[in-house]
């Protein structure tokens, strides 16, 4: 049986102090200058459960999930505001994700709290205070890097500033923030246990530093040392690869073999949306949410291994025959069955792409993180509480390949930890074909990015750090139109029973590789102390 137990500080100081009225009329963050609270285990605990609690996750996004802010996706509600990374219009007011901002350092300044006031905990024990510094030195290096790939170089803060002490500090560049986090995650790994009892599920591990390290320095193009710490992970033996591609995102799939680091849902406690947002509309409580698009579509290979282009087994007649199997475990298109049903995308379907309100607009929904078997869909009723999985063996293993390619050429253990993510049971895509080139190994990898981690979050950041984000985010996407009896009528129809549509044009600016400062911070400090990014 699930359980859940990364519980909010804030939500429940009231428990603890609930008769001191002074102490919960200050703010949050006050409340964490208390003597009390560093006195008190049990509330050290609760202060590093809410850090984790905050962790902004792909399923409270705001109504979209980030794969609909990228060529994987488009989101069926026209009003979100991650239509304005579509766009190419949002600005330093407006940033979709500038909440991430205001949240990550009031994170980290709850760590820096921790770091100063640890030593004041009374009857803790030795290993669980190892284990909670640990924790906080991921939790923090975690809230940093996801600052950096939005913002680049941000402030550097590794204490907690007080009212007397000066707010003008400058952004560190990426390179020193690189730095910070890799000094916290190693002294993570030091730190923290391979495992923990099931009444600590969720907490990072050893792995979960380590595969961060890994992702952090692949991002920094520090190829040798990202390589390293993933192998690390992939030498521990601690992890493996699911068997059933679809099951590991949803709730039976929970805290599985392949999961390193999640985020831990409970209904009715602590859930999401996800299954309301994003399952079919037509379907009891389905809001239709995330429509891939028909680039995604195209780019899962055929059985055999071969493009759609390529492949003697692809049937423009059938185009979802005979396809990589995690097509079919990620993506709901016209026919597919879904709770006892056909989902119907055509002209005249009861989900078809030409209705008003949230049916998809490109012809096909997302499957991925949904269960058939949730069943309490609508509004006001039971939460989605699947975890959100951040780190999972098979991207440390794409992780390792894309840093040995890049370190060393296309080797035997780039082959090897490509190959294992295509070849998991219930895959058993074939392999990579011999003799390949660094350069031609560098695109299969991206591809292999693309395919298995769709929808999680990676492609958004991918575009951007490979700086192919102008090149790829400046075409329209498409998606398939199916006449209303299977068949499309028409003069441009050409009797085919699938035509393909352009859904939008996208716009994607130089300057958009990184995000714009929040104006409201550059106006409380002035740019010549917090200096905008350029273009903005």
């Amino acid at each position: 049986m699930k359980r859940i137990y990364i519980v909010s500080f804030i939500a429940l100081t009231a428990l603890f102090f609930g008769c001191q009225e002074d102490f919960l009329d200050l703010t949050p963050q006050d409340k964490l200058n208390s003597g009390d609270v560093w006195k008190d285990p049990k509330l050290i605990e609760l202060v590093i459960n809410e850090m984790y609690q905050q962790l902004p996750d792909g399923f409270n996004r705001g109504w979209y999930m980030m794969a609909s802010t990228s060529d994987d996706a488009e989101n069926s509600y026209g009003w979100t505001g991650g239509q304005a990374f579509n766009r190419g219009d949002f600005n330093p007011s407006s940033y979709p994700y500038g909440g991430i901002w205001n949240n990550n350092f009031q994170m980290i300044r709850q760590a820096n709290l921790f770091f100063g006031n640890i030593d004041q905990a009374e009857n803790i024990d030795g290993d669980v205070k190892s284990r909670m510094v640990g924790e906080v030195n991921f939790l923090r290096a975690f809230y940093y890097f996801d600052l950096m790939r939005h913002y680049g170089g941000v402030p550097l803060l590794d204490e907690a500033l007080s009212l007397d002490d000066d707010f003008n500090i400058s952004r560190s560049s990426k390179d020193e923030i690189i730095a910070f986090i890799v000094s916290d995650l190693d002294a993570a790994i030091s730190m923290l246990p391979v495992s923990h009892p099931g009444n600590l599920l969720g907490k990072a591990t050893k792995g979960a530093a380590q595969a961060l390290k890994g992702r952090v320095l692949l991002y920094a193009e520090k190829w040798v040392e990202s390589a390293a710490a993933s192998k690390q992970v992939m030498d521990s033996g601690n992890y493996d690869l699911f068997s059933d591609y679809h099951t590991l995102f949803t709730e039976a799939g929970d805290n599985n073999a392949e999961v390193i680091f999640d985020k831990q849902f409970q209904d009715p406690d602590f859930g999401h949306w996800a299954h309301l947002f994003n399952q079919p509309i037509g379907y009891t409580g389905g809001w239709g949410g995330t429509s891939p698009t028909q680039e995604l579509v195209d780019a899962y290979e055929m059985t055999d291994g071969m493009s759609i282009d390529e492949s003697p087994l692809y049937d423009e007649a059938n185009p979802y025959d005979n396809r990589d199997p995690r097509f079919e475990a990620s993506i709901l298109y016209e026919g597919s069955m879904w709770r006892d049903r056909a989902v119907e995308t055509r002209l005249g379907g009861l989900d078809g792409i030409e209705k008003n309100g949230d049916a998809t607009k490109t012809g096909y929904y997302m499957k991925k993180f949904l269960d058939e078997d949730f069943e309490n869909y609508g509004w006001g009723q039971q939460q989605g509480s699947n975890n959100w999985i951040y780190i999972r063996y098979a991207e440390v293993l794409l992780n390792y390949a894309e840093a040995q390619n890049e370190a060393a050429g296309p080797d035997a253990s780039v082959y090897a930890a490509v190959n294992a993510v295509r070849g998991r049971s219930g895959v058993n895509m074939p392999e990579l074909p011999t003799g390949l080139t660094k350069d031609e190994m560098r695109e299969k990898i991206r591809h292999e990015r693309r395919i298995e981690l769709a929808f999680e979050e990676h492609r958004f950041f991918d575009l951007r750090r490979w700086g192919t984000a102008e090149t790829i985010l400046n075409q329209p996407i498409h998606g398939m139109r199916i006449g209303p009896n299977g068949e499309l009528t028409g003069a441009d129809a050409q009797g085919k029973p699938y035509g393909v549509f352009e859904v939008e044009p996208r716009i994607f600016l130089p300057h958009h590789y990184l995000a714009p400062i929040p104006q409201g911070e550059i106006d409380k400090l002035g740019e010549a102390v917090l200096q905008q990014n350029p273009g903005y």
